[in-house]
């Protein structure tokens, strides 16, 4: 083989600098659109057991996951104390209704000092790793999973009236302070704590306002 066919046979199996440079490119893309490897493809924080949200909050169970975030137990180390903590997608979409939703969150704290009227309190929130975090009060199993390890035999009459008293006491609360929940279900109502039958509401990332509804079937 001449010098010259030599040649060309070795640059013929080495990348060219312009597919280098666009691989290059695409790898650069995808981090960036990735959180630099914080996030999945659809913009969840990719949950480590043992890491820290805030440099605060460690986290330590996995609770659950909707189509705005993921919901976990974690222990804040400021207040050394067990809460839920609830994670926001990193899109511009959810982020914005998330705004929304922690304006009402801290709207129905400030006007429930006394924490009587049904509805999750709120303790504190933080933007990490460009996801809106937001920490709450630690609750029981929700009133779906209460069903099911009954075997969806339904509760006593009695059990029914104590969360009837409740929520209406709560739906009314939000009524004064012009709230609509929009997402009220078996799903979003919690035990405030195991084996009792005290409830609170959860889940405002559907709430809005009357005066500023956002979704054009309210």
């Amino acid at each position: 083989m001449s010098d010259r066919n030599k040649d060309l046979t070795d640059s013929s199996n080495k990348p060219s600098s312009k597919s280098s440079s666009q691989k290059e490119e695409k790898e650069t893309k995808d981090t960036y659109n990735h959180n630099y490897g914080y996030d999945d493809d659809k913009g969840d924080y990719k949950i480590v057991m043992g890491d820290h949200i805030g440099y605060r909050y460690e986290i330590v169970e996995f609770l659950g996951k909707g189509s705005f975030g993921t919901a976990l137990r974690c222990i804040d180390h400021k207040e050394k104390k067990n809460i839920a903590v609830k994670i926001v997608k990193n899109k511009k979409k959810y982020y914005y209704q998330a705004s929304v939703e922690l304006k009402i969150l801290q709207y129905l704290k400030q006007h429930d000092v006394e924490d009587i009227m049904n509805v999750v309190h709120i303790y504190d929130y933080v933007v990490f790793r460009k996801h809106l975090c937001m920490g709450f009060e630690l609750l029981s199993m929700n009133l779906f999973e209460f069903l099911k390890i009954n075997d969806f035999n339904g509760f006593d009459h009695n059990l029914i009236r104590r969360f009837a008293i409740q929520l209406l006491y709560a739906l009314k609360y939000l009524k004064q302070l012009e709230i609509i929940h929009c997402d009220l279900k078996p799903e979003n109502i919690l035990l405030k704590e195991e084996n009792k039958s005290g409830i609170k509401i959860i889940d405002f990332g559907s709430s809005t306002f009357i005066d500023e509804k956002v979704y054009t079937y309210i």
